[in-house]
């Protein structure tokens, strides 16, 4: 584990975020943060290690993707119809290094907070923007990942599906989907799809399902995989399809009718309609480990038993973060901003095992990485932790200088943006 100086924060204790107090929840897990800290003010008197940091310059207005060691950097053109320039910077592992500029091109897209996206996929890199920024059709580039070349470019945004790529086209009538290879940008595979309306069901590695709704309430499932029609059915549920929300979460289609306050749910495997239960509560829905957990819009969590919708447990307090490791989930308590307080969750039972008190959770592109959190410790400084939510507990491992947030991890370096606009990068601490 990297140590560094900490005796600046000997005799001050840690500042709150800004924005009012937490509401105090469950046992605050206190010891184990001061016991973190004193022993990491107490090493401050030893020799110090030097921290492996780098700098990124970037103008205001870039964007930035950290991936595998890797950093992109998208910056704007300066106007809103200038081309922008997009680059691959190598990070070293040697604290004496600086990183290397591998390559950079322009691009015609509109650099565009939100609307403006980056991308690792395989053995390119994905760039979906619009050329005419707000009113021009989205594209999505693919570049070379070792040159920035440009191997291919088409409509539309693009989702992961396995090893390959799925594309839609159509907006006013019937959709067709592509599969193609993010290498070569051929079609591998094609299929129309009509229906009123279209959901995908995610796993870890993209879109394996297609599942539509047309205006009739038939149901068709295809395999995203093959363009292959699985399944298709007549749903029997109160309500027509103008008046229900359908979701996927799962192994279920979920049909929610928003007059009569039904939930029901049928297997994706055969459309078989396996249960119905009152739901007045508007609510989206995600898997949380073994349960469906309904989380309404005004916060709350009411976790289901996805083979017979009966309610397990519930609990008005939390919104869930969708990290989840070792039976437990992370939660994020209700209020204003962007700084919350943080729960640890049993998926089984919806205990709390942990209160961790307020912190921000940097992006990340690595599902099985540690979780980094981060909190200011004044005088522009954020104190880093990582937030082991299967232990139910906060180790602190640095303190970084200049740093505004914006933060993103791959698992092994942390990427923030400074005080000046530009991007730090650091080794995570272990």
């Amino acid at each position: 584990m990297t140590v560094i100086d900490l005796g600046e924060l000997r005799d001050d204790p840690l500042p709150q975020p800004p924005g009012p107090a937490p509401r105090a929840v469950g046992r605050p897990l206190r010891l184990v943060v001061v016991l973190a800290l004193t022993l990491l003010a107490l090493t401050a008197a030893a020799p110090v290690a030097k921290r492996a940091a780098f700098v990124v310059p970037a103008p205001l207005g870039s964007m930035v993707l950290l991936h595998d060691g890797e950093v992109f950097l998208l910056e704007p053109g300066g106007a809103p119809t200038a081309p922008g320039r997009l680059s691959a910077w190598t990070i070293p592992t040697s604290p004496q290094a600086r990183p290397v500029r591998r390559w950079q091109v322009p691009v015609p897209v509109s650099v565009t907070a939100g609307f403006t996206q980056l991308r690792r996929y395989a053995d390119v890199l994905l760039l979906t923007g619009t050329v005419s920024w707000p009113d021009g059709e989205y594209l999505t580039f693919a570049h070379d990942r070792d040159t920035g070349r440009v191997r291919w470019q088409r409509a539309g945004t693009g989702l992961s599906a396995g090893p390959d790529l799925l594309f839609e086209d159509g907006t006013d009538g019937p959709q067709t989907y592509h599969s193609v290879d993010p290498s070569t940008g051929r079609d591998r595979w094609s299929a129309a799809v009509p229906a009123l309306f279209t959901m995908f069901r995610h796993r870890a590695d993209g879109v394996d399902r297609i599942v539509t709704v047309d205006a009739g309430g038939t149901a068709e499932v295809w395999d995203a995989r093959r363009g292959v029609r699985l399944h298709s059915g007549q749903l029997d549920h109160e309500g027509t399809p103008s008046n229900t929300a359908f979701e996927v979460v799962g192994d279920l289609l979920l049909a929610v009718q928003g007059n009569s306050g039904r939930l029901t749910g049928y297997g994706l495997d055969g459309l078989d309609r396996r249960w119905e239960v009152p739901l007045t509560t508007p609510s989206f829905f995600v898997a949380c480990g073994p349960l469906l957990c309904a989380q309404g819009e005004a916060g709350g969590v009411r976790a289901l038993d996805p083979a017979t919708g009966r309610t397990v447990w519930r609990d008005n307090r939390w919104e869930l973060s969708g990290t989840e490791r070792g039976g437990r989930m992370l939660a994020t308590g209700l209020g204003r901003g962007v700084w919350h307080p943080l729960a640890v969750l049993d998926v089984a039972s919806g205990r709390v095992a942990a209160e961790l008190d307020v912190w921000n959770v940097a992006a990340s592109n690595s599902p099985d990485g540690p979780v980094i959190g981060l909190r200011p410790a004044g005088e522009g400084r954020m104190l880093v932790a990582e937030l082991d939510v299967a232990a139910a507990r906060v180790r602190v491992r640095d303190v970084l200088p200049a740093v505004s947030g914006d933060c993103q991890s791959d698992g092994r370096l942390l990427l923030c943006r400074l005080m000046d606009g530009r991007f730090g990068v650091w080794q995570v601490p272990r």
